[in-house]
């Protein structure tokens, strides 16, 4: 697997949110690897590159369950390629540590990711916060440097 990182020719300077549509039982196992096995990383594979991520911990994953909106992970900037994988070579890197439950809002129904231009339901968007700071006793986001 290789970090494509920062060399993303169309980077956008704006902050960056993702909404993605998962499983419930998906989206347990991703909490529990958070919670459970305090997992620092956790990835999503998909089939298209998001070409309009910000540099390091400044986006955010919105995941989706059943058509209803359930929270958000802070998400890279970085994205995972692995060129052996032709069904889903991409791969988003999120923190499984930092979930933030939202308000359950009706989410229209879609497959893969979708970028989102305002975080879902009106819920406050969290990707401004620095990498360093933190956000619950004593957890930090992970860094990427």
């Amino acid at each position: 697997m290789e970090c494509l990182g920062r060399e993303k020719p169309r980077q956008s300077t704006k902050l960056m949110n993702l909404g993605i549509a998962m499983r419930g039982d998906v989206l347990q196992d991703k909490l529990d690897e958070g919670r459970v096995r305090q997992r620092a990383v956790a990835t999503w594979n998909t089939r298209r590159l998001p070409t309009r991520l910000t540099p390091g911990w400044t986006n955010r994953l919105y995941v989706a369950c059943r058509g209803t909106w359930r929270g958000s992970f802070p998400l890279s900037g970085d994205v995972y390629w692995n060129p052996k994988d032709a069904a889903a070579p991409y791969a988003l890197i999120f923190d499984p540590r930092r979930w933030t439950p939202l308000v359950p809002a009706p989410c229209p129904s879609f497959r893969g990711w979708r970028y989102l231009a305002s975080p879902p339901g009106g819920a406050p968007n969290m990707a401004t916060q620095a990498p360093d700071e933190t956000v619950e006793i004593g957890r930090t986001t992970p860094r990427t440097s």
